[in-house]
């Protein structure tokens, strides 16, 4: 993979990490805001399809710095991340969701899996 286009994939993850900041900040005070109890927290368990070191920690780093989310534990195998989530819901599911198709498939774009 060229230079320039590494560079490309790491602007875009640096710019989505920017942005999923910014609406978890504005979701994690209307939680603590609301005269309710909206928090749903719970234990998610997220499989992996970066194996790399690098590629991990850059996930695991991404989930724990937005608000809300922090990563807990990864496998022995590597293979799953222990994440608690403030706002996940009933499932999870959305945890897992957001994760795939946000965090870990950029970080799987700019270290080549």
């Amino acid at each position: 993979m060229s230079l320039i286009l590494r560079s490309w994939y790491l602007l875009r993850l640096f710019v989505f990490f920017l942005w999923d900041l910014l609406v978890s900040s504005l979701l994690v005070a209307r939680a603590v805001l609301s005269p309710k109890d909206i928090t749903k927290p719970r234990l998610v368990t997220i499989p992996l399809h970066v194996k790399s070191d690098a590629g991990i920690t850059m996930v695991a780093n991404f989930i724990t710095l937005t608000p809300g989310t922090l990563t807990v534990d990864v496998s022995d195998d590597r293979s799953t991340l222990l994440v608690h989530d403030l706002l996940a819901g009933v499932s999870g599911d959305g945890t897992r969701q957001a994760v795939r198709e946000g965090i870990e498939s950029r970080v799987l774009k700019v270290t080549l899996r």
